[in-house]
């Protein structure tokens, strides 16, 4: 009896066609799905006041995503790690001041894997007032004051500040933009009057800043003897950071008295 022949060929390749669409349909049955990284919008404020009165450097900021205070990020100076506070900033103190010299830091910026960015931030060299018009250090109702004080190199600006002695750091006194930028300028003479008009008689201390970017004028309130005249514009507009932050030197101060009589 003879057997009958099988194709085994056509077998063959009709079982390899039907392993095929097999495996094929496993594939598509199960894909692989890759979540979107979230983007999320930032806003960053801050500045730096390294003020040789004292002999700190204070540094301070705020960070927020979408608007949100955002307590768990990482922030950065030159290396140096702010810590978050229970006033929702990140702060830094250092003494002594000079443990940051002028030159230019990174400001590293960094929340988890969501978002990470590096700003460049320049403090200007330290410098000192020079004259103080009267030279006497006594002014009387018909005389101005007037400072000099010697170059902050790489500055973007100066301000002149005063205030009575026993109102230091309390956001008290008078300060100004010194517009255009020099090395002299003259306080106007209703600061130191009451509003009779009467002298307000007493001790003030006398003060210039150099500033550079943009810092933040609310949050440097509290670090500075005298706050900022007021807020200048943003200097951060980045695709996903917007905000602004600076740095300020304080230079030594110096006094006058305000009298009734000439001496």
């Amino acid at each position: 009896m003879r057997l009958k022949k099988t194709k085994l060929p056509l077998l063959l390749t009709l079982l390899f066609m039907t392993l095929s669409v097999s495996i094929q349909w496993g594939c598509d049955s199960y894909p692989t799905k890759h979540e979107p990284t979230p983007t999320y919008s930032y806003r960053f404020e801050g500045g730096l006041v390294k003020d040789v009165n004292t002999d700190f450097t204070h540094i301070i900021a705020t960070l927020t995503r979408d608007d949100s205070t955002l307590p768990g990020a990482e922030i950065r100076f030159g290396g140096d790690s702010l810590a978050y506070s229970a006033d929702s900033t990140y702060y830094r103190a250092v003494f002594p001041a000079g443990d940051y010299p002028a030159d230019s830091y990174d400001v590293e910026i960094r929340d988890s894997s969501f978002f990470h960015d590096t700003l460049a931030a320049y403090i200007a060299d330290s410098f000192a007032i020079g004259t103080v018009l009267p030279t006497r250090r006594e002014k009387i109702p018909s005389e101005s004051v007037t400072l000099t004080w010697s170059p902050s190199l790489g500055t973007n600006g100066y301000i002149m500040a005063v205030v009575k002695c026993d109102s230091l750091y309390t956001q008290s006194g008078y300060s100004e933009y010194v517009i255009p930028m020099d090395t002299t300028g003259t306080f106007p003479n209703e600061i130191f009057t009451l509003p009779n008009d009467e002298p307000d008689t007493g001790l003030y201390y006398l003060y210039v800043y150099s500033y550079v970017g943009r810092p933040d004028s609310a949050l440097s309130a509290n670090i500075l003897p005298v706050p900022l005249p007021g807020q200048l514009a943003d200097n951060i507009d980045e695709n996903d950071l917007g905000g602004r932050f600076g740095t300020i030197v304080v230079a030594v101060f110096d006094s006058i008295k305000v009298v009734v009589q000439p001496p």
